[in-house]
């Protein structure tokens, strides 16, 4: 069986994680976690393949949210795919958070994507402004 692992991480309050078969035959997990993405998010994702018995070698696909949203959550959901994606050698596409409507309408936009895109391809992460980054005063 062939399952899609779709990974969003554009807010900074939580994850959302969804394996799917198809866009009608899903599972979602939201993750709650204040700036924690890099401290739940493959705790997140090992946790829902292996509550629906599904290996790591079954991920043929991977699509990740690039954006816009907090500048370093967003990093993390775009490296955790692109790494996944070369490590399984499978395709990782990326959707922006204003090309979608709800989690039915994300994951057949993502399938439609899975199908056209190259193994070894890399997603960006999508800014809508330069990142806040306070400097130390003396």
């Amino acid at each position: 069986m062939n399952y899609f692992l779709i990974l969003n991480t554009t807010d900074d309050k939580c994850i959302e994680i969804i394996l799917a078969k198809s866009a009608d035959n899903f599972w979602y997990k939201k993750i709650i976690g204040e700036r924690k993405q890099s401290e739940k998010l493959l705790i997140g994702i090992e946790k829902m393949l292996i509550s629906r018995k599904v290996k790591l070698s079954q991920v043929k696909g991977i699509g990740v949210v690039t954006g816009p949203g907090g500048f370093t959550s967003v990093r993390i959901g775009v490296v955790v795919a692109n790494t996944l994606g070369f490590a399984l050698n499978i395709p990782v596409v990326g959707i922006r958070k204003d090309e979608f409507e709800g989690n039915k309408d994300l994951i057949e936009k993502i399938l439609i994507k899975i199908r056209k895109a190259k193994k070894g391809n890399i997603v960006l992460p999508f800014y809508d402004r330069e990142p806040n980054i306070t400097i130390k005063s003396n």
